[in-house]
């Protein structure tokens, strides 16, 4: 079809938006324009759901770019979206030549799906021919046929006893061949007529920019042929917008690098917190409540990890290591100390033999070169080497696969991961490390260290590197049954390395009937705090789950963990009655049976006032109703807008669904409350989902959204944390409010006891932590309150350290004349951090000195930061609060800090306060050992500057080397006493 210039096509209207643009929103114009003068042809934008994509885009279309414009959306619903804002330009919402919907008839701006423009054909008989090359080839590759005569007689038997299964493959291998082809650059050979007609109609109306909207999902098929389609349109402009970036796992390399070519680097990302502080979305708090596995689902992991551990047992009977501690044939030999711990220190982990003599430090491999006698009940089999051996000799030999490596940094940079996990193996078992190599260096005591990110990479490389590759068939059976192993706890062992699979126990974690229980308990507390005003969604992965499989069918039926299972859970509970919940699929609406006739009035009468012919029916189920409709007009697209509409007008204040329709796409700006029971953890859908709460609602101009996610614990198993961590995944980009002000990236903003590693005590205090969860849920007002809507704000992160129960902190008076207040965890971090800001003043390592900030936590917790520094000196000082803040680990200098104890004579107690401090007696004792940063322990003179300032504000005390000699032995004995830092030190980026 002969191209059209856009001169051709008329001139351009005059429009003007009718309305006020927002911050963000001019600064994305203002970016525009100075890449149109610069004959730029990209522009890739970030921004939250809300915060006004489509008005940006159109603006950009009506008084920037001035060229008919074709928009793309993933679905119908955003496409209509996009014509009804039309009216904001003074363009009738859908009709005449301005704005269209039809494919058939482009429009000055028309806005369609994805779909509509990548439709792939159905198939022809030359895809069906190469299609059949490709499943020959892969037959023979997998030996199943000898050539590809024989390939071919077996597949035309399939397709004549099994043409259901035949014609399902077929389509596989030819999608495969498609998508090969797009991938090659011929994706328009690929696409359906009708799409090719609509390609050609566009390019005759002459677009000249192309807005790809949510352009996330552009990471595929859609992608391919549109970055072929834009060289058919001659080259126009686009505009692609999203609310997340894509997700570039398991995607082919040549997909990521075509969506990056094509959208570039992203031009401008509006952070959520930005949006809410001035106003233009709703503020919100993120929540948790945590429930336990039932009593036959905590079975089936507790047996699962029994299973486990006795597998271990069995891997390590008989080791010399675990006998001696790890010094085997040199014991005591030149050069072995002794670990800095404490030898009786009581042990948590089933894996540690409590028989084990002291551990000290050395080098060698089992005397009898691991050929010793394993005992199997009542039988004696002749056993590999036991795997803490071969673990202590893989570290003392450095060896790798292909060999032994020179030193200790070569070793652990070709193999990180099993670098830390075999170090931290081997000292939960009280096996001393040998000499070269280091102790790890984290923030936790080894124990601490969840057990599977410890064992796992352990177990794969001793059956990788060794069961495999022994001539013993026991060794090679031995390995399958640690593979199968496993593989029944989410870890699949392949040739190459270990990966994540889906995991029966994972799964009974994940659909645990106990977090379909919990649902009523929070909307119980959100109905006492709303009243009628609540307006509630509760989000699932599935109507009903696919959770069931061989293995856990007698604990999880259809309905586990899905949307119906949550309905029900609501019918059966008396809030029921108050919330009317309807469930709400692509393929399924469900009501309480109490509300049919309210619904039928409702729904009848939006029916017709919307010109919609449709008959209701009502199936009676058991304390429900499932709706249908007779008639044409009968379809998804049209129940959900009635029922959204209900839901806004109060028939109902709970919908119950799934995220692929209560995602993306779809909103109701009433939503106040969501309750998330899904296991996405990908950052565009979470996101998504999100943004569903967060919409401005007129009629509450004071809105506060409560987000609620339900996780399923048992911390004591192996896999009993699998479903907090995909808690951890899906907030890792999320910001939220913290309970002192600051906007947080990460889970910590949920609760500061929530870490990436660990939940922090959350062992024995899940009732303390639901309380209080329940407790904020009520607190709206307050919570808005910390958002500073409408007040000045940094629009960047600013880095902040985060510490809980400083030791000692809370203890003693600063030793220095005339302090009257003792220590606490607060003051005693803003004196050390006063000493290090200092010191880099000194050293001429800051340019200014920014004021130091402080804030407390729930938990005994402690903020701090610099409140108005610059990137380069917000790094340097966390990095070196967090050395003095954390745990030694092997430090170059320490340096002690003493406490006056203040002891009051009886007769103190009798006298004003004034004059009866001078009755106390204070005596001065060593409260801890800290490490002295490592900015300043690079030589004596930069750690003198830094002793002085310690000196100045936090105590006197000399700083000494602890590598070596006294130091060195003073460091051990601190840590033997308890006397040195323990708490987990946080990283985190804060909004302000």
């Amino acid at each position: 079809m002969e191209s059209v210039s856009a001169e051709s096509v008329g001139v351009f209207p005059s429009l003007r938006f009718q309305g006020e643009l927002r911050p963000s929103q001019r600064e994305v114009v203002e970016i525009a324009r100075r890449k149109l003068a610069a004959g730029q042809e990209r522009l890739h934008i970030v921004a939250p759901p809300g915060s006004g994509k489509t008005v940006l885009g159109l603006y950009l279309w009506a008084e920037c770019i001035r060229r008919p414009a074709l928009v793309l959306s993933p679905n119908s619903a955003i496409q209509a979206q996009w014509a009804a804002r039309a009216e904001l330009f003074g363009l009738e919402a859908v009709g005449g030549e301005a704005v269209s919907t039809d494919p058939e008839q482009p429009g000055l701006l028309t806005s369609l799906t994805y779909q509509s423009v990548t439709l792939p054909s159905r198939g022809s008989a030359e895809l069906d021919q190469v299609a059949l090359e490709v499943w020959q080839e892969r037959l023979i590759a997998k030996g199943q046929a000898e050539s590809p005569e024989e390939a071919e007689v077996w597949l035309a038997d399939l397709r004549r006893h099994n043409s259901a299964y035949y014609e399902s493959r077929l389509s596989a291998y030819r999608k495969q061949v498609r998508d090969q082809r797009a991938i090659g650059g011929e994706a328009l050979a690929t696409l359906h007529a009708s799409a090719l007609d609509t390609l050609g109609r566009l390019k005759q109306r002459g677009v000249g920019l192309i807005i790809l909207d949510e352009c996330h999902h552009l990471l595929g098929h859609w992608g391919r042929v549109l970055a072929d389609a834009q060289q058919f349109l001659d080259h126009p402009m686009v505009v692609g917008l999203t609310a997340t970036p894509p997700d570039r796992d398991g995607k082919p390399l040549e997909d990521v690098e075509r969506y990056d070519a094509y959208f570039g680097e992203v031009d401008f990302e509006v952070p959520l917190p930005a949006v809410v502080k001035d106003g233009f979305l709703a503020p919100y708090q993120d929540l948790a409540y945590f429930v336990r596995p039932t009593g036959d689902e905590l079975s089936f992991v507790a047996n699962a990890d029994d299973e486990l551990h006795q597998l271990v047992a069995e891997l390590c009977e008989n080791s010399e290591a675990d006998r001696t501690g790890g010094l085997a044939n040199n014991a005591g030999a030149a050069g072995s100390r002794p670990m800095v711990s404490e030898p009786d220190e009581p042990e948590t982990t089933i894996l540690i033999d409590d028989s084990q003599s002291p551990p000290v430090r050395g080098r060698g491999k089992p005397k009898d070169g691991g050929k010793g006698k394993r005992s199997r009940g009542d039988r004696t089999v002749a056993s590999t080497e036991p795997m803490p051996d071969w673990t202590l000799r893989v570290l003392g030999e450095l060896l790798l696969p292909t060999g032994p490596v020179e030193d200790w940094k070569k070793f652990e940079r070709r193999d990180p991961q099993f670098s830390m996990a075999s170090r931290l193996f081997l000292l939960r078992r009280r096996i001393a490390l040998p000499e070269q190599v280091p102790e790890p260096a984290i923030d936790l005591a080894p124990e601490e260290v969840p057990e599977m990110e410890v064992l796992v990479p352990v177990l794969d490389r001793y059956v990788r590197h060794h069961l495999r590759r022994s001539a013993r068939a026991e060794d090679r059976q031995l390995a399958e049954r640690v593979v199968a192993r496993l593989r029944m706890l989410g870890v699949q062992i392949t040739e190459t390395g270990c990966q994540a699979c889906a995991s029966p126990v994972g799964r009974v974690m994940a659909y645990s009937r106990g977090k379909t229980a919990a649902v009523p308990r929070i909307l119980q507390v959100e109905y006492e705090s709303r009243g009628d005003a609540l307006r509630a969604i509760v989000v699932a992965d599935y109507e009903k789950s696919s959770a069931v499989t061989a293995g856990v069918d007698h604990l999880l039926d259809e309905e586990a963990g899905g949307a119906v299972a949550a309905f029900k859970a609501l019918l059966n509970d008396p809030l029921g009655n108050r919330l009317d919940p309807i469930l709400i699929t692509g393929s399924s609406v469900l009501i309480d049976d109490d509300m049919a006739p309210r619904f039928e009035q409702a729904a009848t009468a939006w029916l017709r006032e919307n010109g919609y012919e449709v008959e209701l029916t009502f199936g009676v189920e058991s304390g429900f109703h499932v709706i249908n409709g007779r008639g044409a007009d009968w379809c998804p697209r049209v129940y959900v807008e009635m029922i959204t509409e209900l839901f806004q007008r109060g028939l109902t204040r709970c919908l119950v669904g799934t995220r692929g329709l209560l995602g993306e796409g779809w909103d109701a700006n009433k939503v106040n409350v969501l309750v998330d029971l899904t296991t996405v953890t990908t950052s565009m859908t979470v996101n998504q989902l999100r943004g569903r709460s967060i919409r401005l609602d007129p009629a509450e101009p004071e809105k506060l959204s409560n987000n609620w996610d339900v996780v399923c614990i048992a911390p004591e198993f192996s896999k009993g944390l699998d479903d907090y961590r995909r808690f951890i995944a899906k907030h890792q980009t999320i910001y939220g409010v913290t309970e002192d002000g600051a906007i947080e990236k990460g889970v910590g903003h949920v609760h500061a006891a929530f870490t990436e590693l660990r939940p922090e005590l959350l062992e024995s205090s899940v009732q303390a932590l639901n309380d209080e969860m329940l407790a904020r849920a009520r607190q709206r007002e307050v919570m808005r309150g910390l958002w500073r809507i409408g007040q000045p704000y940094r629009n960047q992160p600013i880095r902040a350290i985060e510490t809980r129960s400083l030791a000692g902190g809370s203890g003693g008076f600063p030793p220095f004349a005339g302090s009257s207040e003792p220590w606490n965890a607060r003051s005693l971090a803003l004196a050390i951090g006063q000493a290090i800001l200092m010191a880099c003043a000194d050293l001429k390592l800051v340019r200014e000195l920014p004021p130091i900030q402080t804030g407390e936590r729930a938990g005994g917790y402690v903020r701090v930061f610099l409140d108005t520094a610059d990137d380069e000196a917000s790094q340097v000082f966390t990095e070196a609060l967090h050395d003095a803040l954390g745990p030694l680990h092997r430090p170059r200098y320490v340096i002690p800090r003493y406490v006056d104890r203040v002891t009051a004579a009886r007769l103190a107690r009798w006298l004003p306060k004034f004059i009866g401090r001078w009755f106390e007696r204070r005596d001065r004792e060593t409260a801890m050992l800290h490490a002295v940063p490592r900015l300043f322990a690079k030589n004596a003179e930069t750690v003198a500057v830094y002793q002085r300032r310690w000196n100045e504000f936090v105590s006197p005390g000399e700083a000494i080397y602890a590598l070596r000699g006294a130091g060195e032995t003073l460091a051990r004995d601190a840590v033997r006493n308890r006397r040195t830092p323990s708490s987990e030190i946080h990283e985190k980026e804060v909004f302000l």
